[in-house]
């Protein structure tokens, strides 16, 4: 039995390696576009989601990232550092912080 060629295959079969190659191309845009920024890819899409998430909790930014609550909790140290996002503590709950994007 012979190997079927890729471009012989069914098109459902071709369309995770090409959404892989227009995910890969995207990122490489975004990266060429951003790269005069002081962001990092990571820190631009957490602060994509604290705007459009505001008031969120650092947990729930993890989950959405895919990521664990102690880097999220470094990222939004960096983004306060330039004054881009401001924590807010949560009353009643001291363990709950949450972020909003700063007036800057």
């Amino acid at each position: 039995m012979t190997a079927r060629r890729s471009a012989d295959a069914p098109p459902q079969s071709q369309l995770g390696f090409l959404m892989s190659d227009v995910l890969r191309l995207l990122r490489a845009d975004f990266a060429s576009r951003a790269s005069d920024m002081p962001l990092t890819p990571a820190l631009h899409r957490l602060l994509y989601n604290v705007h459009r998430h505001p008031g969120c909790r650092q947990v729930e930014l993890a989950d959405w990232l895919e990521i664990t609550p102690v880097t999220v909790g470094r990222m939004i140290d960096r983004l306060e550092q330039q004054g881009l996002v401001r924590r807010v503590d949560e009353p009643g709950d001291r363990r709950v912080l949450r972020v909003f994007i700063a007036p800057k």
